[in-house]
Parts: C-alpha cells; structure tokens; sequence
C-alpha cells in the first residue's frame, strides 16, 4: 500500500499555523514586518518532525531559498570509456570539497551527446533549477551557453579557464602559459636551442595557453619556433630525427610513450639524444610507463575543490542580496574579481626525462638549418 506523503498543508494543519508560517520557518526568511514566536516555532518543528516532511528543493529555490545542492554539467561523457580520463580527478576534488562544505552534488547527464558535446538548450536550463548553481567543465563548450547563463544570473563556475568578451565569467582554471614557459626555460639552462612543440593547434582554451606558452618563451630566448606535425606517430619521429631537435614539449593529447618508442626505434634515446617534457598529464589511460615523465602536471583535484567553493560563495552571495529586507543593503561575503578569475600553478614533474643537450649537437656535424 502506497505510503501517504505528507505535504506543508498537513504540517501547518497538525501545527495549528498558516501554510505560509510553515514555509517561513522551513526557509528561516520572514519578510519585513513578520514575527514568530518562539512557541510557534516549535510546534511546527514538531510537527515536521512527527510527520517526517521533506520539502521539494525546487519548491523551495523556487520561493527564494537554497536547498544545499550544487550540479555539476559535463560538456563531453563523464566517464571513462575507450581510454579516455578527463574528469575523475576532477570529480574526486569536487566530491572532496562538497563534504567540506556539507552540500550535495547532482550530476547533469540526461542531456544527449551529439559530435562528443552535450548541449544545455531546450530543457537543459529548466533542469538546472534543481540545483543553486552548477559547475561546468569539458574542453568542447558552447561559448552561447555560457553567455546565456551570465545573461539569466544563473550562479556557475567554470572548470578551466574561459574569457568571454569582457564579461565576469567566474572560472578556477590551470595556469598554462607559465608552466609550459618555465619548461622552455628549464631546457634552456640545460643548453638546449633547438626546442620542438608537439601537439594539436586547435582553437581549445587549454591548447592556445601553451602554445602562447611556448611561443612567448622562444621568442623571449631569440629561438625560432619548431612545431611538429605528429598525428602519425611514426612520421612525427622521423621529422624530429631529420630535424635533429634535442628536445621536445609533449601536449597531453599525443601519445607520449609510443612518440619516445618511435624516437629510440631511430637511435635517439631519452634523454641522452633528446629530451622529452609533458604539458600536463595524458589525456588517454596508459598503461604503466617504463619511463618517469618530466614535464608539470595540471592540479586538476583542486581546480575542481576551488571551484566548488568558489560557487558556493558566489550562491552565498546571491542568497544574501534576495533575502536582503527592502530598504537594506544586503552583506553577502565580499567577492572581488580576483577571485572571479583564479588561476592556480602547474607544478613541474621532476622525472627522468630531462638531460642537459647532446654535445654532438653542437658539433658541426649537428649543426643543420631549420626551416622550421
């Protein structure tokens, strides 16, 4: 036999109140004016307890309240399948912080994946309502989307960092251009000039961070850039073998592993013949390496705890300014654009990877011209 649920109007009867002090003291929000007593109070803290009444949290975000649960949206498949891992660290720092904070997490998935993406248009915002705000991430975003969002005040954070045409687009992102910079530089101080780059050009946020990265560093040194074309893997080998390059920064989406087995397949050993760097961890699950990479990796767990926090102080703020009484400022906890905006170190990878540059390549005979 069906169990009876039991609405506010069955606590307020039970209670002896209106169905509008039930919803005042569930809420802890009376408007300008009201009051209630402490002995009303508890009669309908009695009253919800005897009848075990829960309130429905869209319900209640509805009426202006918060109901303690923060989404979290994926632009790309959450979990891991066909070798691909691009979240669960992520999730893990998520997951972490949210117990800190004592919040809960939903976890958008019912939106279809079309072309790898999932989109949030036609029902997909109504779906957001269920949460006070929602954290995003995925590196094949709808930049539309985003600015709907901003639009609609509706509380998110990005996962990464996003700019958005001089907008405040709240995001905790990895500081790319630093850390693959200060890889350029590490090379350099080991005596290296001939420095390649090896990874997509696409117009993703995360790829035009470290190939500014690289760019601005070369030029800064006076080296000529040398990009590397190897989405065949083999054929990536050979040129870097004709080319002669003594070291190589390694974007996450090449696989590593088999680019340094094509290497040494044509002598060139790691690191003694040349020296390979990762621009964060792989985005494909490998397995166990024979080699210790050097390079930095991405601090994606607290990147996701940041974010976490972030949003829940931006929710904090926006519950403030809603409940503030006519007439009164509100005092939400104080946001300033940096913290809109945060950006967090990569820290380097000290593996064995790494070598001060060949002395045959500063020989005549490894002296060749670059096209590059």
């Amino acid at each position: 036999m069906p169990r009876h649920r039991f609405t506010q109007s069955d606590v307020a009867a039970m209670a002896g109140v209106s169905q509008s002090t039930v919803s005042f003291v569930l809420n802890d929000n009376l408007p300008a004016g009201v009051r209630i007593s402490d002995e009303t109070r508890t009669r309908v803290l009695e009253a919800i307890r005897i009848t075990g009444y829960a309130a429905n949290p869209i319900a209640q975000r509805l009426a202006g309240g918060r109901n303690q649960i923060l989404g979290v949206f994926t632009y790309e498949t959450t979990f891991p399948r066909g070798g691909q891992d691009f979240y669960g660290a992520f999730l893990v720092g998520i997951e972490h912080a949210a117990e800190k904070l004592g919040v809960d997490m939903l976890l958008f998935t019912s939106a279809r994946v079309v072309d790898g993406r999932r989109r949030l248009s036609r029902d997909g915002w109504q779906r957001l309502g269920a949460a006070d705000g929602c954290l995003l991430l995925g590196q094949q975003e709808d930049r539309g989307e985003l600015e709907h969002l901003l639009d609609t005040s509706y509380p998110f954070v990005f996962i990464g960092k996003r700019e958005s045409e001089g907008r405040r687009l709240p995001y905790v992102g990895a500081d790319y251009v630093a850390a693959t910079r200060r890889q350029v530089e590490r090379l350099a101080e080991l005596g290296h000039t001939r420095i390649g780059y090896a990874g997509q050009q696409s117009a993703d946020q995360p790829t035009l961070d470290r190939l500014e990265g690289y760019r601005s560093a070369m030029r800064s040194l006076g080296l000529p850039l040398r990009y590397v074309d190897v989405h065949d893997i083999t054929a990536g080998a050979e040129e870097i073998a004709e080319r002669r390059l003594t070291a190589m920064l390694i974007a996450p989406e090449i696989d590593s592993d088999a680019l340094a087995d094509a290497l040494e397949v044509r002598g060139m050993t790691v690191p003694h013949s040349i020296s390979l760097l990762l621009l964060g961890q792989p985005n494909q699950l490998q397995h166990r390496s024979r080699r210790a990479w050097s390079g930095f990796v991405v601090p994606r767990e607290e990147m996701g705890a940041r974010a976490l926090v972030l949003l829940s102080r931006i929710v904090d703020q926006e519950s403030a300014e809603t409940r503030a009484p006519e007439g009164r400022m509100p005092n939400p906890p104080v946001l300033d654009e940096a913290d809109f905006h945060q950006m967090l170190d990569c820290p380097d990878l000290d593996g064995e990877t790494l070598a001060a540059v060949p002395t045959t390549a500063n020989t005549p005979e490894g002296t060749i011209r670059d096209n590059a």
